[in-house]
C-alpha cells in the first residue's frame, strides 16, 4: 500500500494571518494617501499597489504554508489558503472602509461621486443619463465593491498558485 503525505499546516490559519497583514497594509496605504491629500477612492494608481500587494502576500502565504508542509502544496491547497486570505482581507477591509466613510469622513465618498459626475460630464453624457448612473452607483456601491474585491483577489490567487504549487512526489504523474 502506498503511503500518502498528509499536510500538517493549517490552510485557514495561514490565509487568515496573511489576510490580516494585507488589511493592515491596505489601511496604512489608505491613511498615507489621506495624509498626502489624495482621496483613496479616486486615486487612479491605487490599483497598481493593490495588485502588487496581493501578489506578494499570496506568494508569502503560500511560502509559509509550504514551510509547514515539507515544501509541498497542491494547487487546491494553495487556492484554499488564498481563499482565506481573500475572505479575511476583503471582509475586514470593507468593515474599515464602511466605518471610515460612515463615521469618520463621509465627504470622502461624496468626493468620489463628484469626481464620477465630472468624468461623465467631460465625456458629454446627458444630465439624465448622469443622474441615472449616479443613482445606480449609490445603490450598488457596496455590492459592486465587495464583488470586485473578491473577484480580483481570487484571480490573483488562481494565477499565483499556478507558480507556487509543488505537489508531493506521490502525486506527480
Amino acid at each position: 500500500m502506498e503511503e500518502t503525505v498528509t499536510p500538517s499546516g493549517d490552510k485557514r490559519s495561514v490565509g487568515v494571518k496573511f489576510g490580516l497583514i494585507g488589511t493592515v497594509a491596505g489601511i496604512i496605504y489608505f491613511v498615507l494617501l489621506m495624509v498626502v491629500g489624495q482621496n483613496p477612492l479616486t486615486f487612479k494608481w491605487s490599483w497598481i499597489f493593490q495588485i502588487g500587494m496581493g501578489v506578494a502576500l499570496v506568494f508569502l502565504a503560500h511560502k509559509a504554508y509550504k514551510e509547514e508542509n515539507d515544501g509541498f502544496m497542491t494547487y487546491g491547497e494553495g487556492v484554499v489558503v488564498g481563499l482565506w486570505y481573500t475572505l479575511v482581507g476583503v471582509g475586514v477591509g470593507m468593515v474599515f472602509h464602511y466605518i471610515y466613510i460612515t463615521f469618520i469622513d463621509p465627504n470622502l465618498v461624496t468626493e468620489f461621486y463628484e469626481n464620477q459626475y465630472e468624468q461623465m460630464q467631460q465625456k458629454g453624457m446627458p444630465d439624465e443619463q448622469i443622474e441615472m448612473a449616479q443613482t445606480w452607483t449609490k445603490k450598488l456601491y457596496w455590492p459592486i465593491g465587495i464583488f470586485v474585491a473578491l473577484f480580483s483577489n481570487m484571480i490573483i490567487v488562481f494565477l499565483v498558485t499556478i507558480f507556487t504549487q509543488k505537489k508531493p512526489p506521490e502525486q506527480r504523474f
